[in-house]
C-alpha cells in the first residue's frame, strides 16, 4: 500500500505551536509513523509534499528549514508567493501591512487530485483540518482512492473535511515517535512566571486571559522582526485571544497598563513609523528577541 502525504504547511506549524510551541518535529520519524498509522508495518511511503507561502523577504533561517526538509527521502516542498496587502485598524487608524499566501492551497488540491488519478498512491494522508480542502477529498474518493486526515487536536479539524476522509490521525499520539529532544541551552523559557505581574486585584478569568495575551505577543515576537500594534490587534490568528477588534484592542491597553508590554517606535519596510508593542518581562525590562524564527505565515 503506497502513502503520500499532503501538508499544509501554514496549518501544521501554527496548529503545533498551539499544541506544543516548544515541540520540535523529526520530519523523517513523522512520515515513517503517519505511513504505518494508515498501512501498518508493511505499508510504502510514496512522498510527502509540503506547501507554504513565502515571503521575497524572508529570513534566511526559513529558507534554511525549506532547503534541510527537501533534501530529506522524499520529502517535496512546494513554495509559493506571499504577497503584501495594507489595511487600517478602525477602533483607532492605525495603518498595518501583512502579507498572505497566494495560491499555496489550490496547489495543494491541483496535486493531490493529479497524483490520485496517476496512481502515485493508494491513500493520501491531508494534514491540514481546513475544509477548503473537501472538494479534493471528494475528487480523490471519487477515483476510488482513500485520503486520511490528520491534525493536532479535533479542535483543529472541520466536521465537513472529517466525515469526508477514510479516517483522523491524531499526531499528538505520535509524539513520543517524532520528538526531537532538545538541548538544555535550546529550551523555551518558562512563563508561569508571566501571571504574577498581573494586578493582585485582578480575578482569575483576567489574571488567565492577560497572561494567555502575555504568551501569544510573546508568541508573535519569535516570529516577526516586530509586532506592530495594528498587526497583533486585527491580523494576528489566535485562538487563544479574544477576537480581532475592539475586543483584543482592550487586551492589549490591559498588557501595557498591567506593565506586562509596552509601546514603541520602529520603522517599517517602507520606512513609515508605526507604532509597536512588545512584552515584557518579570524584572520590568523589555524582553530581548531570542533569535528563533517560525515558518512564513
Amino acid at each position: 500500500m503506497k502513502i503520500a502525504i499532503f501538508f499544509d504547511g501554514q496549518n501544521f506549524y501554527r496548529s503545533l505551536l498551539r499544541y506544543d510551541e516548544s515541540l520540535r518535529v523529526d520530519y523523517d520519524r513523522l512520515a515513517a509513523w503517519i505511513t504505518q498509522q494508515v498501512g501498518g508495518p508493511n505499508a510504502l511511503f510514496s512522498g510527502a509534499y509540503y506547501y507554504v507561502g513565502v515571503s521575497s523577504d524572508a529570513p534566511p533561517l526559513v529558507e534554511g528549514f525549506l532547503k534541510g526538509l527537501e533534501l530529506r527521502p522524499g520529502y517535496f516542498v512546494k513554495r509559493e508567493p506571499r504577497v503584501r496587502r495594507a489595511g487600517r485598524c478602525p477602533a483607532c487608524g492605525q495603518e498595518y501591512e501583512y502579507t498572505t499566501e497566494k495560491r499555496v492551497d489550490t496547489r495543494l488540491v491541483a496535486d493531490l487530485i493529479h497524483y490520485a488519478a496517476s496512481n502515485a498512491f493508494d491513500a493520501a494522508v491531508l494534514v491540514s483540518g481546513d475544509d477548503d480542502f473537501v472538494p479534493a477529498v471528494e475528487a480523490a474518493n471519487a477515483l476510488g482512492k482513500q485520503v486520511w486526515v490528520a491534525t493536532w487536536s479535533a479542535e483543529d479539524l472541520s466536521k465537513d473535511l472529517r466525515v469526508r476522509c477514510f479516517g483522523h490521525i491524531h499526531l499528538s499520539d505520535g509524539v513520543s515517535a517524532f520528538r526531537v529532544e532538545r538541548r538544555p541551552h535550546e529550551r523555551a523559557p518558562g512563563r508561569a512566571a508571566a501571571s504574577r505581574l498581573a494586578p493582585p486585584a485582578a480575578g482569575l478569568a483576567a489574571s488567565s486571559q492577560l497572561e494567555r495575551g502575555l504568551e501569544e505577543l510573546q508568541r508573535a515576537e519569535a516570529r516577526l522582526p516586530h509586532v506592530s500594534r495594528g498587526y497583533f490587534v486585527m491580523r494576528w490568528k489566535s485562538h487563544a485571544l479574544p477576537p480581532v477588534g475592539s475586543e483584543r484592542e482592550a487586551l492589549v491597553q490591559q498588557l501595557v497598563g498591567a506593565g506586562l508590554a509596552e509601546e514603541f517606535e520602529v520603522r517599517d519596510a517602507e520606512g513609515r513609523l508605526v507604532t509597536a508593542i512588545r512584552s515584557r518581562e518579570p524584572s520590568g525590562n523589555a524582553r530581548e528577541p531570542d533569535g528563533n524564527v517560525a515558518l512564513p505565515e
